[in-house]
């Protein structure tokens, strides 16, 4: 029964008509337009058709599959890039300061000794005794309230006076001079090249701290290293590889990947970090930028913008093996 439904439905077919409806699901209903203008241009097309084939070409003009996966862009950015790392190694990577104490000297304001308004030199307190008479108050009062206390420092910390006469007014000038604490900073700067020459002074100092500054050393140590082999590794990749343009892309795809390692570096030593350690030196005598233990603060205050600088490059790199 169910095959005799079968064979009456196939006679049912639907229409030219009907199925032109059904193009792409309603997306183009109806039926379609002719693709040609005119006979003519049909015919020009279908003769550059049979002549490409008949050379062996399938593929239409302007395929995405015929495009370069590295291009001369991506390549260009790559290089610079590389560039970027190797030259980040002869900028400051970290920095170290200590505190120096130099005294400056300030003048103060000009104290003439001269005879001025009454309501600048008489208090309120001396003005009410004048109201009621009493004018050796008044001369008391005057002297306390205006009269200067004595320096409890040493004369010649707390600064230094000198007087003149004015001729003119025949007023006595007082010039003082106030010597302040003024704290200047001295920094010590070590570029990535420079930190690993100095493994023999600045490295004998770290290696002999706590565990995880040892660790957080080796690792900064790999990372200063992976700045010279990775561009040199990408920079082959992208000059150096032989082969179909397809074989060459994925080459250079897998070779691309190699430069997160930094990233992975960098987090590292930040996670460790959070554990701290002790230092196997007295920070006194050394850098008080770098505080009485190592930690978070240490860490990211002694990091300079040469070290960050070689994270973005990397960054940049790693991330374009992901477009290819």
């Amino acid at each position: 029964m169910a095959d005799e439904e079968k064979v009456g439905g196939s006679d049912k077919r639907i229409s030219d008509a009907q199925r032109m409806r059904y193009i792409g699901f309603d997306v183009f209903p109806g039926k379609p337009k002719d693709l040609f203008k005119t006979k003519g241009e049909k015919e020009k097309l279908v003769e550059a058709v049979l002549a490409k084939r008949s050379q062996g070409e399938v593929i239409r003009e302007q395929c995405t599959l015929l495009e370069s996966r590295v291009s001369y862009l991506d390549r260009m950015v790559l290089t610079v890039a590389c560039l970027v790392v190797i030259g980040s190694l002869f900028i400051p990577w970290y920095s170290v300061y200590n505190e120096r104490v130099d005294k400056e000297t300030v003048p103060v304001t000009e104290v003439e000794n001269a005879v001025a308004d009454a309501d600048a030199i008489i208090p309120d307190s001396a003005m009410l005794a004048m109201a009621e008479g009493d004018s050796l108050a008044v001369a008391t009062m005057a002297t306390e309230e205006t009269a200067v206390p004595e320096a409890e420092t040493n004369p010649a910390e707390a600064g230094a006076t000198a007087s003149f006469h004015d001729e003119e007014s025949g007023e006595e000038v007082i010039h003082g001079y106030v010597a302040k604490k003024k704290i200047v900073k001295e920094y010590d700067r070590l570029s990535g090249l420079g930190a690993i020459f100095a493994l023999g002074s600045v490295g004998s100092a770290v290696f002999s701290s706590g565990g995880v500054l040892v660790i957080t050393a080796l690792l900064l140590l790999i990372y200063t290293l992976l700045c010279i082999a990775l561009p040199a590794y990408t920079l082959y990749g992208l000059y150096g590889t032989k082969g179909s343009d397809d074989a060459k892309a994925l080459k250079i795809k897998s070779i691309l990947r190699y430069n997160w390692l930094p990233l992975i570096l960098f987090v590292l030593v930040i996670f460790l970090s959070f554990f701290g350690a002790e230092y196997g030196f007295n920070p006194e005598e050394t850098y008080i930028s770098v505080g009485t233990s190592y930690g978070p603060g240490a860490l990211l205050g002694t990091m300079s913008w040469g070290l960050i600088i070689s994270l973005g490059a990397f960054i940049l790199v790693a991330a374009k093996g992901g477009e290819i």
